[in-house]
């Protein structure tokens, strides 16, 4: 990594935190920076997604301000900590819109802070565009919320198609207990018998749960060919992994949200095979995808998960509507209700007249402890 990049990065995190504590008391921020909140759990259970949300965002202000900001201001983010709690995300909303020296919000995290803080940022008319906020709810949460993952309608949907194409007959379901897995939940639901799929069975579990030996069991009754895991990766690591230890042999399946390095690393073996859809994949043919995986570990020495690369592209399309439409709150605003064909690094990006991201996803399966285009 250049020493220059290095350098940037660390200024840029610098930045950061003092504007962070900038934003608590309301005051415009020195005329020579453009500010962008970042709202994340950076504390608590899902912590592990804030810091990625925190990298990916930080990298996109870093990259710009190298080559020399815009119109010679740097761009600098303010974190916030949401803690991954609604009520806490509230809070961090009312900090941000009461500085008027930030222009967009890159967050929340959870579905369930995103649609608590919508009317925060909605009746204050600042753009608020999440990395990861997939419940089908978010699509009305007001004409400021945007995102740049797709519905978990849209996901649900696609994977139960996929499933027929796979040839299973019967799924069962494990999904976490959120508005992120009761979406997933739904729609699969809805649409897996018009694919021909029977859902034998469907149990939950609380983000941060260790044992699934339970819920394993009573699935492994019902003799399913694959089991959809509607969560994150670090519980579908712990689930494969005691399903072997039960002798419970079937497929995985998943959305995106199990993407990520820490899968294989937490799984091993036990997560060959598994079948998700995923946005992110470098080393495909998305260039943008491949060029960010590498500067990202030039940065951070690991390598992103799909949370870091939602939250790189939600803050390099702010940027972007800066550098189109200068540096105020409603032009971000506007240029995002226009944006048609953005090549990121998680595919070729539109939004439609709710916010929602449009884009279509890669195939992906575990093969030999690493991640490929399925074929």
């Amino acid at each position: 990594m250049k020493r220059s990049f290095l350098v940037v990065i660390l200024a840029g995190m610098l930045v950061g935190i003092l504007g962070g504590c900038a934003a608590n008391d309301g005051k415009q921020a020195q005329s020579d920076t453009i500010r962008i909140g970042l709202a994340a759990p950076i504390s608590g259970t899902q912590a592990q997604y804030g810091q990625a949300f925190k990298n990916g965002a930080e990298l996109a202000a870093a990259q710009i301000n190298e080559a020399g900001g815009i119109d010679g201001k740097l761009v600098e983010i303010v974190v916030q900590d949401d803690k991954g709690d609604s009520n806490e995300a509230v809070n961090v909303a009312n900090k941000f819109v009461s500085d008027k020296s930030i222009l967009a919000v890159v967050g929340h995290f959870n579905s369930s802070a995103t649609l608590a803080t919508a009317p925060v940022y909605n009746k204050n008319k600042i753009v608020e565009i999440s990395p990861s906020s997939s419940a089908p709810g978010v699509t009305h949460a007001g004409e400021y919320t945007f995102r740049v993952i797709t519905t978990d309608a849209f996901q649900a949907d696609y994977l139960a198609g996929w499933s027929k194409e796979l040839g299973y007959s019967k799924v069962a379901l494990i999904y976490e207990q959120s508005d992120f897995g009761l979406g997933l939940l739904d729609v699969y639901q809805k649409s897996a018998p018009e694919y021909g799929v029977e859902v034998v069975a469907a149990e939950a579990y609380n983000p941060g749960d260790k044992d699934f030996s339970t819920i394993l069991t009573k699935i492994k009754e019902k003799q399913p060919e694959a089991i959809f895991i509607g969560g994150f990766y670090n519980e579908a690591a712990l689930i494969s992994q005691q399903a072997k230890k039960l002798n419970l042999s079937v497929d995985f399946i998943g959305v995106d949200s199990l993407y990520s390095e820490a899968l294989l690393e937490l799984g091993g073996e036990s997560v060959e095979g598994f079948k998700i859809i995923g946005f992110f994949f470098p080393g495909g043919d998305n260039e943008e995808a491949t060029k960010f995986a590498a500067d990202y570990e030039a940065a951070y020495n690991s390598q992103p998960d799909t949370y870091a690369a939602y939250s790189y592209v939600a803050t390099s399309v702010v940027i972007e509507a800066i550098k189109e439409k200068g540096a105020d709150r409603e032009s971000i605003k506007t240029y995002l209700e226009t944006l048609k064909d953005y090549k990121g690094a998680t595919g070729v990006l539109s939004f439609d007249e709710n916010g929602d991201v449009e884009t279509i996803p890669s195939k992906l399966t575990v093969q030999d402890g690493k991640f490929e285009l399925y074929k």
